[in-house]
C-alpha cells in the first residue's frame, strides 16, 4: 500500500519503523473504509435548495470502493526526501505533505458545489 511505500522509503528509511509504518497502514484502511460508506450511502444536505437553488448530495449512492492511490508516490517521495535534505524531520516532513494535501482537496470540493454545465465549461471533455 501507498503508506508503506512512502514510510518505508521516503520518511523512515532504514532502520525502518514498524510502528509508524503499521499506524500510517491502519489510518488510510480504516479513513478508505469510512470514505466508502460515506460514498455509497446519499445523504441530503440541508438547507442546500434555498442556498443552492438545487439540492445538494453528500455520496453518490452508488456502490464503489474508494481508496488509496499510487498516482501521488512519485510527488510525496521527491518532496520528502528534498525536505529531508534540507534538514526537516521525516516524519514533520510528512506532516507537512499530509497538510498540502488537505488544504488542495478544498478545491475539488469547491468545485463538487459548482453546476455541472460550469464545470464542463471549465474541464471540457
Amino acid at each position: 500500500t501507498p503508506p508503506l511505500v512512502i514510510f518505508r522509503f521516503a520518511v523512515c528509511g532504514y532502520p525502518f519503523c514498524p510502528a509508524l509504518e503499521q499506524y500510517a497502514i491502519s489510518a488510510g484502511l480504516i479513513t478508505s473504509g469510512i470514505c466508502t460508506l460515506i460514498n455509497v450511502s446519499k445523504f441530503k444536505i440541508p438547507f442546500t435548495e434555498k442556498i443552492f437553488g438545487r439540492a445538494l448530495y453528500i455520496g453518490s449512492g452508488m456502490l464503489s470502493v474508494l481508496g488509496t492511490s499510487f498516482t501521488f508516490l512519485p510527488i510525496f517521495e521527491s518532496s520528502i526526501n528534498q525536505m529531508k535534505a534540507e534538514g526537516i524531520d521525516g516524519e514533520v516532513a510528512y506532516g507537512k505533505m499530509l497538510g498540502t494535501a488537505m488544504a488542495c482537496c478544498l478545491l475539488s470540493v469547491g468545485i463538487s458545489f459548482l453546476p455541472i454545465d460550469r464545470i464542463k465549461r471549465i474541464f471540457p471533455p
